[in-house]
């Protein structure tokens, strides 16, 4: 073999491997990229979990429950001023009744004014709150125990729908004599 002839096999070996290295880092480059937003992503998953706790216990379809736009609304602190009042001499359990009782029959309009303030932000009013509850065919509910400690209340509630049956957990508070609702957060058990 000639000097020359070696000597362009040698060259195209040697651009051969820069271009395989190249194609490596940039391989690298992208994987690193999209870790990067997977970790994002998680962190955003985390931070609105921490917000509404045992959100992705269980999974509900795209949105159940959720806002039309963005998930969950940040929580709200309770303020007895704004906060979403149980009738007058009506139980947490028979608020939960008439609401899940309204959903079934299509009173949209009363179960959105029944919600917590940032779960009626976070559908942003009652037409929206309607076309999105009414898609998930809500055919039945179970309600769970009450754990009452003091001044609040928590209780699970079971939706049945053709998907699948999606659990919610209802936190009331008691201010004086009138029970509030606290919050609504997706997870919990019925038995």
């Amino acid at each position: 073999m000639s000097d020359q002839t070696q000597s362009s096999n040698q060259q195209t070996i040697v651009i051969a491997l820069v271009v395989v290295a190249v194609l490596l880092a940039a391989l690298v480059g992208v994987l690193v990229y999209q870790q990067s937003k997977t970790a994002q992503l998680a962190q955003l998953s985390t931070s609105t979990a921490a917000q509404t706790p045992a959100a992705t216990t269980p999974q509900a379809p795209a949105g159940m429950g959720a806002g039309a736009a963005t998930g969950d609304a940040a929580a709200t602190p309770f303020d007895a001023k704004t906060a979403t009042k149980v009738p007058a001499g009506q139980t947490p359990e028979a608020f939960l009744k008439a609401y899940n009782e309204s959903v079934i029959a299509g009173k949209y309009e009363a179960a959105y004014n029944m919600l917590p303030l940032d779960k009626q932000k976070s559908y942003g009013d009652a037409n929206s709150y309607g076309s999105q509850i009414k898609g998930y065919g809500i055919t039945g509910y179970k309600l769970g125990k009450a754990a009452v400690n003091g001044d609040t209340a928590s209780i699970a509630t079971l939706q049945e729908n053709p998907s699948m049956p999606v659990t919610y957990t209802w936190n009331f508070k008691k201010v004086g004599d009138t029970w509030f609702v606290e919050s609504r957060v997706m997870g919990g058990s019925v038995e």
